[in-house]
Parts: C-alpha cells; structure tokens; sequence
C-alpha cells in the first residue's frame, strides 16, 4: 500500500490552492480528480457564466441602449418575442461561435491547471476517490494510506424533489446549451437564478422566474435585490413571487412546469426548458464517510472545527464548497491556504466551527457579486445584521444617476449604500449598478481597514468614473437608532 503524507481528493479552486502550497513548502502531495482539474469556477460555474454575461451585455448595449443606433440591413426582418415585446435576437446571431467563444475564455484562462500542479511538486491522479478506512483512500480501485486527507470535492446543484423533477436542467446544462432556447422557466430566487435570467433574457430568450418566497437574492441587501427584480422586469423578464412548483411534465423541448401561487392558485407554464436553481450541496454522496469515520450533522454537512478539521477524524479536512459554508471562489481558495497552513504548522485541532476565529487568524473580508442586472455587490455586514447589534449606526446612500460615467454609459440606475458603526468605521459596503462587481474591492479594502466616514469623504475618485458615486454617497452619512426606521 502507498503511503503518502497528505491527499487532497478534488482539483477545484479550494483543493488546487492546498495542493500546491504544500508542494511548494516541499511536502509530498497526491491530488485525485475524477474530472478536469480546475473545478466548478473554471469549467461549470463563473468564468463560463461571466462568458456569456459579457456576450449579453454587449449584445443589450448594441440593440437596446441609447448610446448608438442600429438600422437593420435592406431585407432583414425585425421580430418580436413574447415577453413584453422585447426585441429577439438578431436573425443573424451565431449561437454556435458565442459558445466557441465561451469555450476559448474557459481554456484560456485555465491554462495548463495540471501542469501548473505538477510545476509544484504535486502528483495528479485520475480517477473517482473514496474513503476504504479513516486513514486510507481509494482512487480508482488503488487503496492508499495518508496522514492528511483533504476533501475539496466542491459542490452540486439541487434537483427538487418533485414529479418530473428529471425533466430539469441545472446551471451544468444551462451553461452550454447546443440551440438558444426560446423559452425558459427559471425555479429559484439566488445567484444562479438570477443571473441565468440576465443571461438569456439579453439574447431574446421569452424568461419567466418563479421565487417560492417573496424576495431575491436573500444575502444581499433588500433595497439592491429590488433594483434586479425592477431591471429584470425591464428586460422582458416576469418574475413571480410565492410561485411554488409542484411538478414538471412533458417531454424534453416541450414542458409545463406546474406551480401553485400565494393565493392557492394552480398555474401551469408552457416552456421549452426549466432551470432548476434551487441551490448547490456538498459533493459527499459517492465518498463513504461513514468508512472514513467522518460525521456529518442533521443536514449532510461535515461537523468541523475552526481549523476545517473533521472532530471525529482529525486526520480529515474539508475546503471550499464541500465544506458546507460560503460557496464562493474567493472563500473556496482562502479556506484551501488555510488547510495547508494548518497542517503545515502541526497545529492540534482547534474550537468548534462557530466559535469565532482565533485573534492571530482573522478571517478577511470576502466581497461577493451577483452579475445579473444590474449587477449587485456586498462587503461586510448587511444592515439587518448590524442592527441586531441593538446599538445606533449610520447609514450613508447615495446613487449613479447623475454620475457622468453612468450617463455616459446610459447606465444610471442604481444605489450606494454604507453602513458605519457607533465609531464611524465603515462596516459594510452594498451596491446595485454598474460594474458593481469592480467597485465592490475598494469597499471591501476600506472595510477591511476600518476605514471611517471622513476617510470616504476625504478620498477622491477619478473623474469621470462610476467610482465618484462611492464618495458622493459618503459626503452625508444619517444615525438610525435601534429600532428606528432605515433614511430614506
């Protein structure tokens, strides 16, 4: 039997990053993957997703925005879809090269992930992983034995457990569909939701979303969740609320998705497909915790200490989305350096999850981006949560409709929004607008600094970017006491 200090088991983002820290540090390393070594982001998730957001975008700018105008060729024939009237894609949209496109962008950016792996003294191995004993795995019928083992194996989208439920897509499928649907039945309420709604509304694509409860977009702040609903509606998209579906039926290019409304109502849509995006679990089914003495709590989850420790095996670690926390690239990488770390340092297990993070290991600030439209970002607390604190806070808000890169970009709707706590320290940043998700970094760095209301107000921003609606918002912060009303 081979015997190996530490096996990372998955080649994503939280996995690679371990991987080669501990190559680097001149630890022997083994990582196995069963698919492409780069992971959700790479090929399932973000860098495919963003593709075709930006093809979108630039597609929505060219046809629908007021900053040129297009005047269709002799003989060409204007069309009309079905949601509100909004323009289809032009007839000579090439479906087929803006997915090469979007293949190029994955491989581009992926690069040589194995060989990137290997430059640092990895080993790569293919093939499915599996516990056979809490010191030993199995990667393609091979039993190994490690004194570390890492489980980094990402994670995989919710199917609802309804009738018919077979007959939906997941963002796997949505992402690389062969032929432009004309119509699509989005189920869900968060990023994937949103986003793929954004996606397909801008190539023409009739888009009906169907949110079991009342809001989107439940970990960003309300006020910046509306403005995607209300940019949603303006491109086409009916979003329905308290719209929980029952079944699916039909057969593939020709279903009718079935759903009952707030009001008891029964409601059948005819579409040619349905997007579940109802979530993503932790990719544990096929790994045999049980054998590895690995336990998990009332939801599947692996009960962990503050070091990513399995308490039952402190020999297993968790990273990145199979972990069962924040499922975003950023969180998967910090949380995968910060295994290596740990097992690099020798530490012995340390408090439970939840805990709070040890004074010399403060846990950085993670900005997060819905690209839907308009784009919607946050750093730090959201205001619900600081409030909770029962303490008086500040609220400053601002918006980009009379900053002159918007109006330049016709791009004007949106909100600022800062949050300060009793100290004036900026303790949380949220936007809807324009290239939110770049702006969304200097609101992070200021709240990973503490930086304060007149720090804000004393920077200033090139002119003319979106950037100045940052400081223009900061120039007249408002106190709200606990249990007061939010400034309007």
């Amino acid at each position: 039997m081979s015997e190996h200090p530490t096996i990372v088991i998955g080649a994503g983002t939280a996995g690679s990053q371990a991987a080669r820290a501990l190559g680097r540090a001149g630890r022997s390393v083994v990582i196995a993957e069963r698919d492409v070594a780069g992971g959700t982001c790479l090929w399932r998730g973000c860098v495919p997703k963003k593709a075709l957001y930006a093809a979108g975008r630039v597609l929505h700018q060219v046809r629908d925005s007021g900053i040129v105008g297009i005047t269709a060729p002799p003989g060409t024939r204007a069309t009309t879809g079905l949601a509100a009237g909004h323009a289809t894609a032009p007839e000579d949209l090439d479906w087929d090269r803006t997915r090469k496109r979007q293949t190029e962008v994955m491989r581009t950016y992926a690069g040589d992930q194995e060989g990137i792996l290997r430059d640092a003294g990895v080993e790569v191995l293919h093939g499915a992983a599996r516990f056979a004993s809490p010191d030993t795995v199995e990667i393609a019928g091979d039993v190994r034995r490690a004194g570390h083992i890492l489980v980094a194996t990402g994670a995989r989208p919710v199917i609802p457990s309804i009738p018919g439920g077979e007959l939906m897509d997941t963002s796997d499928d949505a992402l690389f569909y062969d032929e432009l649907p004309v119509t699509l039945v989005v189920v869900g309420g968060g990023y994937v939701a949103m986003e793929m709604a954004a996606i397909y509304a801008a190539f023409g694509t009739e888009v009906r979303v169907l949110v079991r409860g009342g809001h989107v977009l439940t970990g960003f702040d309300p006020e910046c969740a509306q403005f995607v609903v209300d940019g949603l509606r303006a491109r086409g998209v009916d979003v329905r609320f308290r719209a929980e579906v029952r079944e699916v039926r039909g057969t593939p290019g020709a279903l009718t998705v079935v759903a009952v409304d707030g009001e008891g109502h029964e409601r059948a849509f005819a579409t040619e497909r349905a997007l579940a995006a109802t979530g993503r679990r932790p990719d544990l089914v096929d790994l045999d915790l049980a054998a590895g003495e690995v336990e998990v709590d009332d939801r599947g989850r692996p009960r962990l200490d503050h070091d990513q420790r399995s308490v039952s095996n402190p020999r297993v670690w968790f990273a990145g989305d199979a972990a069962g926390g924040t499922q975003l690239t950023p969180v998967a990488g910090y949380e995968g350096r910060r295994v290596a770390e740990a097992i690099l340092s020798g530490r012995s297990p340390g408090d439970m999850r939840g805990a709070g993070p040890r004074d010399d290991d403060p846990l950085p600030v993670i900005p997060s981006t819905c690209f839907t439209v308009p784009e919607v970002a946050r750093a730090g607390l959201l205001e619900s949560e600081l409030a909770a604190r029962g303490a008086p806070y500040k609220v400053a808000r601002g918006g980009f409709e009379y900053t002159a890169q918007a109006i330049i970009r016709d791009e004007r709707q949106g909100l600022v929004k800062l949050l300060f706590d009793g100290d004036d320290r900026l303790i949380g940043g949220h936007l809807a607008g324009p290239s939110a998700g770049e702006l969304i970094y200097a609101l992070s760095i200021a709240v990973q600094a503490r930086a304060t209301v007149t720090d804000l107000q004393r920077a200033r921003a090139v002119h003319p970017t979106l950037a100045e609606a940052i400081s223009w918002a900061a120039s007249s912060p408002e106190t709200v006491e606990p249990g007061g009303e939010t400034p309007g």
